[in-house]
């Protein structure tokens, strides 16, 4: 972890599957690209459900420029060539699909990755767990996550990878009903429709304030460290929502 306090508290080691639960727009995908590319090891991040955004943030992120610029940049098809060709040069080992996939894909992916590389990436992300394809089952099925989320953990022991899945809390949120699926209030356990209490080490809930400028990451879920499945665990990040960047509070 790039943030002191939450690397102090919260340990991500290979041959484990993480969990990375909040409402749409909570700040998931903000925080786990803040993760990988604050690592020097190789990363696959595969951007299932929103590719122009998560390419864009990396951008941003890269290049310490705003998110609404490289949108603006990427509209223009030569200078999208060159931010592309600067993206490559920064982070020549961040690996972005785009699309949703099967378990099986990605197993084959991270064969194909090790043979380029030696090995396979030490830090896959999801985003997100719900657009992963599990033929005979939608998002909605029980099945769906006790197939995904079983061979999720079989391709992290597998691949001696840390695999971080990012998972919406589906049930719709307002401020009289569930206001945690805002994205402003903290989690629990029991919020998501499934949150792989048994096949993943670690689950953590994010959440934000109302104005965007802080991002909550809690331990809900740690199997070898403490946790707390109530919410109360839990460390507050900077967060520039038009850099998309976090800092140390």
């Amino acid at each position: 972890m790039p943030w002191p306090k939450l690397n102090r508290d919260l340990t991500l080691h290979t041959k484990e599957l993480c969990l990375v639960i909040g409402a749409p727009t909570a700040g998931k995908s903000v925080f786990a690209l803040n993760v990988a590319m604050s690592l020097d090891n190789p990363v696959l991040y595969l951007a299932m459900d929103s590719a122009p955004s998560v390419l864009s943030r990396v951008a941003a992120l890269a290049l310490g420029v705003e998110i609404g610029w490289v949108y603006e940049q990427l509209r223009d098809p030569i200078k999208k060539e060159t931010i592309v060709s600067e993206l490559s040069d920064a982070y020549p080992e961040l690996f972005i699909h785009t699309g949703p996939i099967t378990t099986e894909n990605l197993d084959q992916r991270l064969e194909a990755l090790t043979e380029i590389l030696g090995h396979a990436p030490l830090f896959v992300v999801m985003d997100n767990l719900i657009d992963t394809i599990v033929p005979g089952y939608t998002h909605t099925d029980m099945g769906f996550y006790s197939n995904s989320l079983n061979e999720l953990k079989r391709i992290s022991m597998a691949h001696d990878t840390c695999i971080m899945a990012l998972h919406h809390v589906t049930r719709r949120g307002s401020e009289h009903s569930n206001p945690h699926g805002l994205g402003t209030r903290a989690l629990k356990m029991s919020d998501p429709l499934y949150s792989g209490e048994r096949e993943a080490e670690h689950v953590l809930g994010v959440y934000h304030s109302a104005g965007k400028d802080k991002l909550m990451v809690q331990v809900l879920k740690q199997r070898d460290g403490d946790g707390d499945a109530q919410g109360g665990l839990e460390v507050g990040l900077l967060w520039h929502p038009k850099l998309g960047k976090l800092d140390r509070a």
